[in-house]
């Protein structure tokens, strides 16, 4: 099952480097009338007329669902912080405008999508907010580390934040991702972090640092 956290109802799947013949769009209606078919099938099932709505019917049944692509409201994302099951969760670029780090991490952790130019360019244009993406990064490569070898509780400790559906992202992510993977990316982070602070900031090097830790990170 893969969901989408977007603002504002998304009709295709482009953004996301899924082609038009990978998946088959449905209503909310087909959705709340859907039967599990007899034959299993490949193509996803992507409801795009309306949000999805987090019951604990819909909690219950999460196994029939999974061909399933829906879309959720960012708001309502923590309702499914109690759901241990192996969902995707993929970030649109939201109509508003306004780009958050995980809009960028989206792209860094997935092998079938291309850099967003927009986003490439208001991450890597001015170092403040380039600094600030690493630091937020930093803090989610070290939690899926620490979760290789402590609960959750123990970590949340560690990390003083709260135990929310980051964290069962950064779960789903620890079991796609092998520890020398996240060791590597953090030395990349170093190197980069070390080049700030004795070279002037520069776009290209923040660009060529994107591009090499969505080589090591994306599954």
């Amino acid at each position: 099952m893969k969901i989408i956290v977007t603002d504002y109802l998304l009709s295709d799947l482009n953004e996301f480097g899924i082609p038009e013949n990978n998946y088959i769009k449905i209503s909310n209606f087909d959705f709340n009338n859907y039967n599990s078919p007899l034959f299993e099938s490949d193509m996803y099932l992507f409801v795009y007329d309306d949000f999805l709505r987090i019951t604990e019917e819909f909690k219950l049944n999460l196994d029939l669902y999974k061909n399933f692509i829906f879309q959720i409201k960012k708001s309502n994302l923590n309702k499914l912080s109690d759901v241990t099951q192996n969902i995707e969760i993929m970030y649109s670029i939201f109509k508003n405008e306004h780009i958050n780090p995980w809009d960028l991490t989206s792209y860094i952790y997935n092998l079938n999508k291309i850099y967003n130019h927009k986003i490439l360019q208001k991450f890597t244009s001015d170092e403040n907010i380039f600094k600030n993406f690493l630091s937020y990064l930093t803090k989610e490569l070290v939690r899926i580390k620490l979760l290789y070898n402590f609960d959750q509780s123990y970590v949340s400790n560690y990390l003083n934040e709260k135990i929310d559906f980051k964290y069962q992202d950064s779960i789903l992510k620890k079991n796609k991702i092998s520890e020398i993977e996240i060791n590597k990316s953090l030395n990349l982070i170093n190197k980069i972090e070390n080049n700030l602070v004795f070279n002037s900031f520069d776009s290209a090097v923040a660009k060529r640092f994107l591009v090499a830790i969505k080589k090591v990170l994306e599954t």
